[in-house]
């Protein structure tokens, strides 16, 4: 691995950061979580994103699990207090037959904060988006800012990017690719590293949770398998319903890699496919088509080398998973949480990034290879996974 690190033989000062400035490329949760933890340390972290404002995660719900809030307390107490008042924790998780009746549930759902000492907060992406976003000051926030290349020099990284017609190139002593699964940093670094189709396709979307009054659902997350399918939804979010519906390719002669071409083309495809399913077509006729997102599963294999130089990569950019354990976004902010602590307490920078890489490789490589939605993951799998005494 090509490195241009400054010499690692000198020592530095302790009770000071390794650098006093970074630029992370990618404003999304990864992107901003990282900025928060290098700022409360003294680091000052400058967001570049690519598009106007701040986005993504438009129809999407997702779980902070403990190793999640773990790391979000860490960044900032408030940030945590705030996200459990938008969105509801230690929820009951059912497991229900296609028509929704239930059979069983995963009690681990309502313990967690009593096992592990942190909750599993169900809230809507876009305001844990938010939440991220006004904790961070306005002035350290760039728009409009399309990375298309990164060059190392001994004492630093320059990013550039593509704004208004010209190529702004900006230069730090570190830079942080979190700019996701498609990630120009990771290409700029390492070649082009495609993420992998897992042969499903994904429908989703967030409605309001009394438009499915009718099939009595109380406040919690329902979860059905059958026949290549799977049925996710959570119930009570701030009055919303969030549903995640997949199919398998082998299960329908591949006809689920043609992508939609309207979203009332996708509502059509959805109920012909869930047909079987009255639960499913309840919610899915109770979805108004502009609202459903028709996504591809893909997940990123977990890169052998976390950073070139002075560039490193965390979240999606370095180990997408995919969306079977909802560890993706809680992933991300353990990288930001263990970076900035090593960039806090190591002797140099380049033992920093080799410490981070050796710490959260190891971990990313476990829950990738266990968000096969086939495994039959046991207790001292989610105990090691959850405790925040792991990490």
């Amino acid at each position: 691995m090509t490195n241009v690190l400054a010499s690692a033989a000198v020592l530095h000062p302790p009770g000071k950061p390794l650098v006093d400035r970074a630029i992370v490329v990618g404003g999304g949760l990864g992107g901003l979580s990282v900025a928060l933890q290098l700022r409360k340390i003294g680091i000052d972290a400058q967001v570049y994103e690519r598009n106007a404002f701040l986005s993504g995660g438009e129809g999407t719900l997702i779980s902070l699990f403990p190793n999640g809030c773990k790391a979000l307390n860490e960044a900032s107490p408030d940030i945590l207090t705030k996200l459990r008042s938008l969105g509801i924790a230690n929820n009951p998780a059912n497991l229900v037959f296609p028509d929704g009746t239930k059979f069983g549930e995963w009690k681990l759902s309502t313990l967690m904060e009593e096992k592990y000492g942190l909750p599993v907060i169900a809230i809507l992406w876009k305001n844990v988006l938010k939440a991220l976003d006004e904790a961070l000051p306005e002035e350290c926030k760039h728009f409009n800012y399309e990375c298309c290349g990164i060059t190392q020099e001994d004492d630093g990284a320059v990013a550039h990017f593509k704004k208004d017609g010209e190529t702004i190139s900006v230069k730090a002593p570190l830079v942080i690719g979190a700019d996701g699964i498609r990630s120009t940093v990771r290409r700029a670094l390492f070649g082009n590293i495609p993420p992998r189709d897992n042969g499903r396709t994904m429908w989703r979307a967030v409605i309001d949770m009394n438009l499915c009054s009718s099939q009595g659902l109380e406040s919690g997350a329902y979860a059905s398998v059958f026949d290549g399918r799977t049925l996710f939804i959570i119930n009570g979010v701030q009055d919303k319903l969030y549903w995640a519906f997949s199919l398998e390719d082998d299960c329908c002669e591949g006809s689920t890699k043609i992508r939609s071409k309207t979203g009332e083309e996708a509502k059509e495809r959805i109920l012909a496919y869930f047909e079987k399913s009255s639960l499913a077509t309840a919610i899915i006729q109770a979805t108004e088509p502009e609202l459903i997102l028709e996504r591809r599963v893909l997940d990123l294999p977990v890169l052998s080398s976390w950073f070139q130089g002075n560039t490193v990569l965390l979240g999606d950019a370095v180990h997408a998973v995919t969306p079977s354990l909802g560890q993706g976004a809680n992933l991300a902010f353990e990288d930001g949480m263990q970076l900035a602590k090593l960039l806090a307490s190591s002797s140099d920078l380049r033992t920093a990034l080799e410490e981070y890489q050796a710490l959260q490789m190891p971990r990313a490589k476990e829950i990738s290879k266990r968000s096969n939605p086939k495994n039959q993951n046991d207790d001292s799998f989610y105990d090691w996974l959850y405790n925040p005494k792991m990490l």
